[in-house]
């Protein structure tokens, strides 16, 4: 029976607060055993059980509502925002990991205030830890469909975001506008190097155009030292690139 808000007891507990984790988890799976169908139950809003466990971060509890029904993970509530925007909004990256799993679709998704779970993350998170905000950040970035609305943000919120410039480049290639649109020197870059150079010998020359001054002189020293020993050691054929951008990229 719903409540006064549209809710049925499965929203109720997936949105405590009082209860234990495993607790909590325990009374879901007993409801979901009894109505397997009131997972993709909608309550005042919108809101479903999903939506409420995303925003708690009550993981346990998501990982029985999303087998129960993975539509949840794409169903929006009235103000369209996904249970990934309600995960996001508390800097949660487990839970952002989990509803992305369902719906990689939505990572970039605008709810009707246009705001993508990306810069909800930096926007909301004030209450959450530095490290809590990067790592969520870094889950979103790693579903990223294009680079520009990625960038977008990351500029916005630029103060907060510099280290992850090296998520984006080493997941997405850019264009030589899009490499000088990135703040220069770029700190933590170099961390994308064997990624880059796999892709693309140029994206690479931009990347090092990126790095701070002493970087680039070590990182020059040590590509002229690799390659007089693979002459030392008369090797036939150049390293792969991703192995001599791991090698680059440890110098740095």
């Amino acid at each position: 029976m719903a409540d006064n808000q549209g809710q049925i007891a499965l929203h109720n507990t997936a949105s405590s607060l009082r209860s234990s984790l495993v607790a909590a988890a325990a009374v879901v799976r007993l409801l979901l055993e009894a109505a397997p169908a009131t997972a993709l139950a909608v309550g005042h809003g919108g809101w479903t059980p999903l939506h409420f466990a995303a925003e708690r971060g009550n993981i346990e509890v998501m990982k029985l509502l999303l087998p129960a029904a993975p539509a949840a993970a794409a169903m929006l509530n009235k103000y369209k925002q996904a249970p990934v925007h309600r995960a996001a909004y508390r800097s949660n990256a487990a839970a952002v990991q989990l509803v992305l799993e369902a719906a990689p679709q939505l990572a970039f998704a605008p709810s009707a205030l246009g705001d993508t779970p990306l810069p909800m993350v930096f926007l909301y998170g004030r209450f959450r830890t530095a490290e809590q905000i990067i790592e969520t950040a870094r889950c979103l970035l790693r579903a990223a469909p294009a680079v520009q609305p990625a960038l977008n943000t990351l500029f916005r919120f630029s103060h907060r975001s510099a280290t992850l410039f090296a998520d984006l480049v080493a997941r997405l290639p850019l264009t030589q506008e899009q490499w000088h649109s990135i703040p220069a020197p770029c700190p933590d870059l170099a961390r994308a190097l064997p990624a880059v150079l796999q892709r693309s010998t140029a994206e690479a020359g931009w990347l090092v155009g990126h790095l701070a001054e002493g970087q680039r002189g070590r990182l020059q020293a040590a590509a002229l030292g690799l390659a007089q020993a693979q002459r030392r050691q008369q090797i036939g054929a150049a390293l792969p690139a991703e192995l001599s951008g791991r090698v680059l990229a440890l110098v740095v």
